[in-house]
């Protein structure tokens, strides 16, 4: 796994590419083996990380107060 260093730098560079370098990119990667399912679990894990969360307790109260047995 490469560390997290390596992992800001490639971000940087990407961040740096104008809209047609990156689809360029992506569709270059979308040709190795397996690696478009593992850019759409990157993008869902991405994605959920910005959403709104609330305290674990919380969830558990409105499950209750809906009639879950938790």
């Amino acid at each position: 796994m490469p560390s997290s260093k390596i992992v800001d730098e490639v971000v940087d560079a990407i961040g740096h590419m104008s809209r047609e370098e990156r689809d360029e990119l992506l569709l270059k990667m979308a040709k190795m083996d397996d690696i478009l399912e593992d850019l759409e679990d990157v993008t869902d894990l991405l994605r959920s990380a910005r959403e709104p969360s609330k305290p674990f307790e919380e969830f558990l109260a409105e499950l209750r107060s809906e009639g879950h047995d938790v």
